[in-house]
């Protein structure tokens, strides 16, 4: 009902974004449309294993979320959709060919992001496309959920529970996060913000269930991630002072290419020494351009700085809420040059 609300002034958009609107609101709709509530799906015979199993196991996250993490956990993921494809929606991320800084979409309620969602990959595509033609590097990327911050009821769908439980786990609270707390215009803190707390409260929930996994899982999945994390890092910032460096656009495209296909070159050495860095290999198979590069960013970039700030609060849920709610209510600028702070001050 929340959308009759919105239809109004749906009307005095442009025909494009109208468009955008509309194959946003079915595509949600149709999703809601197929829901089941997860109780009948459990207590249904034909219930395969595997699905109960995860099914039981996402309402144990969702309840330890509501509880210990300080997140709104109530009346969400309580029904299932099932979806015979890879994702939910598909996001389109665009940037100058020299530069790295994000094109956005601004969008009613939500604000300004760095990508666009479509619940048709064909139309993700054609969207790329045609960003493309106007000189912008793109990627299409597919996504397992996507929150409607707390204005429905999100379901849980296939994509989501194909992981493994730590992996499931880490997802859910990420939504949850958002649900929480989302500034507009600020991609980076609120998908960073999610990221960080998904793996602590998976953490937690793996320790204080007891959890069957191998000593050292938590610590070999960080270092694949930081091996990756290193690699991307390396490679924008030569590219950023490649297109600081004021050279000629001939020059900076064969620079640009061969800082791409050097990343390339680090990923195959690096997988030599550290096998399990193959789960990235689709990653490096893109076009490993400005926009691909960017939403690797978009989802890291403030994790050290959020971390620092939980370490502050002593691991303490409340207080760390507390001190992000501030950090939420400052202008743009002082809260990125307090999250810049946290991570000179940790790294002291």
């Amino acid at each position: 009902m929340r959308w009759l609300a919105v239809i109004p002034v749906l009307a005095a958009l442009c025909g494009c974004q109208l468009g955008y609107y509309r194959q946003a609101i079915g595509g949600h709709w149709s999703l809601m449309a197929k829901r089941e509530p997860v109780e009948e799906v459990l207590a249904d015979p034909a219930t395969p294993d595997s699905l109960a199993g995860q099914l039981r196991f996402s309402q144990q996250v969702l309840r330890y979320a509501g509880d210990h993490l300080d997140l709104p956990a109530d009346h969400v993921y309580q029904q299932y959709v099932p979806l015979q494809r890879e994702a939910v929606v598909w996001n389109v991320l665009a940037a100058p060919r020299y530069s790295l800084t994000p094109k956005t979409w601004c969008y009613l309620m939500v604000g300004c992001v760095s990508y666009r969602g479509y619940f048709h990959r064909q139309a993700a595509e054609q969207q790329a496309a045609r960003l493309a033609e106007q000189g912008l590097d793109t990627w299409v990327g597919g996504a397992i959920a996507y929150s409607t911050l707390g204005w429905f009821d999100d379901p849980l769908t296939t994509p989501m529970l194909d992981r493994s439980e730590p992996a499931l786990a880490e997802l859910l609270i990420h939504e949850l996060v958002h649900r929480k707390l989302y500034i507009k215009n600020d991609t980076r803190f609120n998908e960073s913000l999610a990221t960080l707390v998904a793996r602590l409260g998976a953490q937690a929930y793996v320790t204080e269930t007891g959890m069957a996994l191998p000593a050292d899982y938590w610590a070999r999945r960080d270092a694949v991630h930081q091996a990756f994390l290193m690699l991307v890092r390396g490679a924008r910032d030569q590219l950023a002072a490649l297109y600081a460096s004021g050279l000629p656009e001939a020059q900076m495209a064969g620079r640009k290419a061969a800082i791409q296909q050097q990343l390339r070159d680090d990923f195959a050495a690096r997988r030599r020494q550290l096998p399990a860095l193959k789960a990235y290999q689709a990653f490096f198979d893109g076009p490993l351009n400005n926009a691909q590069l960017n939403g690797v960013s978009d989802y890291n970039g403030w994790v050290p700085a959020f971390r620092a700030l939980w370490q502050q609060c002593q691991g303490q849920w409340p207080l760390f809420w507390q001190q992000v709610e501030t950090l939420a209510a400052q202008p743009a600028e002082a809260r990125r040059a307090r999250l810049q702070g946290l991570i000179t001050e940790h790294d002291e």
